[in-house]
């Protein structure tokens, strides 16, 4: 745990801000949840606001 927290600091980020790690409670989960809902989905990107939305991931060519 120390040595995740030095290199936290090495980043400029906390714990909290690091992407890729899993939600550590269900107090975190419970936010992402909240997040996740206010995202807008690609249909109301290209609806609303005229944008393209992020390519699928798992898309093969």
């Amino acid at each position: 745990m120390e040595k995740l927290a030095k290199q936290s600091i090495k980043r400029g980020c906390s714990d909290s801000e690091q992407n890729g790690s899993m939600a550590r409670n269900f107090e975190e989960v419970k936010k992402l949840g909240k997040e996740m809902d206010q995202a807008k989905t690609g249909t109301e990107l290209e609806e609303d606001d005229h944008k393209t939305p992020d390519p699928l991931q798992n898309q093969r060519p």
